[in-house]
């Protein structure tokens, strides 16, 4: 798999909550970054347990990757996320997702937004 191929693996992965799935895209020293977390996770453990309370949170979301640019092991895309959460409020969020790539997995995500839109819509 190219590593566009990834990401666009990683969306179809994550729209169907396929965590274990999610969890395979990765190598075994991955990290994940973003603003709506105190720190950067570390690890396949610590991102499965983020991905399981997200995903969980969820009725349903849809992720697309757009405007992917790949230069060698690492790619920067804009990412649009839409969904409804559990409580059936609908949450939209755009981002700018820069990703580092290693032996043909996924090494780090590190995602880039402004999260008041969603903060607002689950307030």
């Amino acid at each position: 798999m190219t590593n566009e191929e990834l990401i666009h693996e990683f969306f179809r992965r994550s729209d169907a909550a396929d965590v274990d799935g999610l969890l395979e895209l990765f190598t075994d020293d991955c990290s994940y970054s973003t603003v709506l977390l105190e720190r950067d996770l570390g690890g396949k453990a610590e991102l499965g347990d983020f991905f399981r309370r997200n995903l969980g949170g969820l009725h349903s979301h849809r992720e697309r990757a757009t405007n992917v640019i790949v230069e060698g092991d690492v790619a920067g895309s804009e990412v649009r996320f839409e969904g409804i959460s559990s409580t059936g409020r609908e949450v939209a969020l755009d981002s700018l997702n820069v990703w580092d790539f290693a032996d043909g997995r996924i090494r780090r995500i590190r995602v880039y937004a402004d999260t008041a839109p969603v903060a607002a819509a689950l307030a």
